[in-house]
């Protein structure tokens, strides 16, 4: 977002346990937020957590919401809970539009009350057995009437069943109830992702697989499957149970155990324990089997259905009744006889499983797809929707329920599904855990060319601008580095890598193992072209999501082809990361990304101020964030909240900054030949490394190589100066300093980057 972007509207949900309290409306909202905020980026969300306590040293789950606040870090009574909650929307209620209970979380109204007084829009959801009817009779019947009016503050009722739908019909005004289906979002598989996973869990390629998925408690009833299990090895013996879930009841986690071992089928058996990322699994079986007693409407059965498999699941009438359709697109059963019966049919027939696994994915993914059912949210909530997301889809077949109904944008090609998660971030410091280097560790520098197009960087952007010429001549600098053992990392951009005079020099250079070979990505020159050219987007973060994740795809699949591998490592051209830019890399395979650059956010964008220490952008630790060397240097090095002031264009107009340089308080160095003295950079260096650093990148353009196509190489006495700025920063570097030269690779897959396997 760019600083003269419109200010943000922001819808506030309210849920009363989150993590790390499981529950399946805390994942729906992360994944319908992310979603919501592809199709609007101008509306922020955050969440509200009344009843799970603030977590101690938590990390962000979720990048889409903004903030997650918690009521309290410790449980509260009734009362104190309510007052904490009346004080909290009293004083923060001014900033959201909307506020959307995910649950009945205020049993006195207050809050409702407070939002209603200050004309906010309120909606509540009923998500399991909580319809306005059973919510107002679990009050004491003297005040039920009461309750009943209290409800009425509501502007909109969400239900995500047609049972749920129907029965908070009995009480609320049809136009105020909504029926939206929790969405599903699918990343595509990965090429050989079913046998790797297999592989790992030591099941053999042909085994049938069955998949549950949920919590494992008494509710969900996994014991059912388990104790049913014989009766089906007896037809088919070489088949697996996998059980992918938290243990939410431990009594019921005993008695999973203790039947697994009674039945003698421990090896057909796997706990698998909860799961970040469910899909694999889905990819690994051949059938969903689900034995819930109660939903409001059971995700994991379209999300199964959505990855092509067939679905054996217990009837519940008016919840998944109205898409498990008998025979079409998977089976109900209400008793043993009839689950093992469906479950054996299925197994002997693959024609069949294929027929319905086929039929019940075109089904889930046309009518639950994420993108209609963000967008009917944002509808319900009174903000504005794109117009691509107003199309309705017409009934799929006559046999489809009357009550699954159409939702705008759910057709298939009315917006793009990007299947990103939204776990990682360059830039949200809630999710950066540092890389800890050990101290005894010589200092590294990595050498990081952007090799790009020639273009005037005065003028406007254009799309025609694509002289790689200069590519031919980096040779002028590996004179430099052949004479200190520097193998430096091109990452190339879509003009470089799609013409023969930008990637024939990069080929030969990379055959002779005389250099490594990323990604950057100028989105003015990379297709898809469906943006208008100007400066907010040239910077990638900036873009629509799903068209920077076209163009990163794009630009990653024409390196592949130029270069014979994939990149690992990647760029955001002008430093323009955006919310979103680590959820597409993590999407593509890449391990790295080095898209910052401390004290000098892109002008124009809202960044936050980043350490030039090396830092995982997630949780799971498989998308590492390697910064270009910059740092303040001087007296007030560490006034980096004076520093934004200071560093301000206005600022630089009188000559502020420049004033404190003088007087060595505070001058902004990046390690750069470009627009930096050779004397600069070497105070910039033990600066760094007297604080503690011991990772150094530095970084330059390579039209610079050419005399007359960057401010910083004009003629030839500027070239041969850029050059010996190199030659003598390399020595400095291994002479004063001890410092080593390498590779990111070092950095992100060395002894100082513990890693999953899986990561690598």
């Amino acid at each position: 977002m760019t600083d003269d972007a419109p200010r943000p509207q922001r819808v506030l949900h309210v849920l009363k346990y989150y993590r790390p309290t499981f529950t399946g409306e805390g994942v729906f909202l992360e994944r319908s937020s992310a979603v919501m905020q592809e199709i609007a980026p101008g509306i922020e969300h955050d969440l509200l957590v009344t009843h799970t306590p603030e977590p101690p040293g938590s990390m962000a789950a979720c990048t889409t919401l903004r903030r997650v606040i918690y009521l309290s870090p410790r449980p509260l009574g009734t009362w104190r809970r309510q007052v904490a909650m009346a004080a909290w929307f009293l004083a923060n209620l001014h900033r959201y539009v909307t506020v959307h209970f995910r649950t009945h979380a205020d049993w006195y109204f207050v809050s409702y009350a407070l939002a209603w007084v200050m004309r906010r829009r309120l909606v509540l959801s009923a998500t399991l057995d909580d319809s306005l009817p059973v919510l107002v009779g679990q009050y004491r019947p003297g005040l039920r009437r009461l309750a009943a009016r209290g409800f009425g503050l509501f502007d909109a009722f969400v239900s995500i069943s047609p049972k749920l739908l129907n029965e908070t019909r009995l009480m609320a005004e049809p136009e105020r109830c909504h029926h939206v289906p929790c969405g599903i979002t699918i990343p595509e598989a990965e090429p050989g992702q079913r046998g790797r996973m297999r592989a790992r869990l030591g099941i053999g390629a042909t085994d049938p697989v069955l998949l549950f998925v949920g919590g494992l408690c008494a509710r969900k009833d996994p014991l059912f499957l388990v104790e049913a299990m014989p009766y089906i090895l007896a037809a088919h013996p070489r088949t697996h149970l996998l059980l992918v879930g938290p243990a939410l009841e431990r009594q019921h986690l005993r008695a999973l155990t203790e039947a697994i071992a009674r039945l003698d089928i421990e090896g057909r058996v796997l706990l698998a324990g909860e799961q970040a990322d469910p899909h694999p699994w889905f990819v690994a079986a051949d059938i969903l089997v689900f034995a819930s007693h109660l939903e409001g409407f059971g995700t994991v059965v379209p999300e199964a259905m959505a990855h092509g498999l067939p679905v054996v699941v217990r009837r519940l009438p008016q919840v998944n009744d109205s898409f498990v359709i008998e025979g079409e697109t998977g089976f109900l059963f209400e008793d043993a006889r009839t689950y093992v019966g469906a479950v054996n049919a299925l197994l002997s027939d693959p024609a069949a499983r294929g027929r319905i696994g086929g039929a019940g994915r075109r089904f889930a993914r046309e009518r639950f797809g994420m993108r209609g059912v963000a967008a009917r949210y944002l509808e319900i909530y009174g903000l504005p929707a794109p117009e691509a997301s107003a199309k309705v889809l017409p009934e799929a077949s006559a046999k489809v329920p009357p009550a699954v109904t159409a939702l705008p944008g759910a057709a298939a090609g009315t917006m793009p599904e990007t299947g990103l998660g939204c776990t990682a971030s360059i830039l949200d410091r809630r999710f950066h855990t540092a890389v800890e280097i050990p101290p005894r560790e010589p200092p590294l520098l990595i050498t990081m060319v952007d090799a790009e197009e020639a273009f005037d960087w005065s003028r406007p952007f254009r799309r025609d601008a694509l002289d790689v010429s200069s590519m031919g001549v980096q040779w002028r600098a590996h004179r430099v580095f052949e004479r200190h053992g520097v193998v430096p990392l091109y990452l190339a951009d879509h003009p470089v890598a799609a013409q023969p005079a930008g990637r024939e020099p990069l080929r030969d250079l990379l055959r002779s193992g005389a250099c490594e070979i990323g990604a950057q990505m100028h989105p003015w020159v990379t297709p898809p072209f469906d943006e208008a050219l100007g400066e907010r987007n040239s910077y990638a973060g900036n873009l629509p999501v799903e068209l920077e994740l076209a163009k990163a795809r794009h630009l990653t699949e024409v390196l592949a082809e130029a270069f014979g591998e994939a990149p690992r490592i990647f760029r955001t051209g002008r430093f323009g990361a955006g919310l979103r830019t680590a959820d597409i890399l993590k999407s593509l395979g890449y391990a790295a990304d080095s898209s910052v650059t401390p004290c000098w956010p892109p002008e124009g964008m809202a960044w936050p101020w980043l350490t030039a220490h090396p830092y995982w952008a997630d949780r799971e630790k498989t998308l590492m964030e390697i910064p270009v060397s910059a740092a303040l240097v001087g007296h007030l090095s560490r006034a980096t909240r004076l520093a934004p002031f200071v560093l301000q264009s206005r600022m630089q107009r009188l000559r502020v900054a420049g004033a404190m340089s003088h007087l060595g308080l505070m001058e902004r160095i990046r390690l750069s030949p470009e627009g930096m003295t050779i004397e600069e950079a070497k105070r910039l260096a033990r600066h760094m490394l007297a604080i503690g650093h011991r990772v150094f990148v530095l970084t330059y353009h390579s039209p610079s190589l050419a005399a007359g196509n960057t401010p910083y190489v004009r003629n030839g006495e500027d070239l041969a100066r850029f050059l010996d700025w190199l030659d003598q920063f390399y020595g400095f570097f291994a002479s004063e300093l001890g410092g080593r030269f390498g590779s990111w690779r070092d950095v992100r897959f060395g002894e100082a980057a513990v890693v999953p396997m899986a990561a690598q």
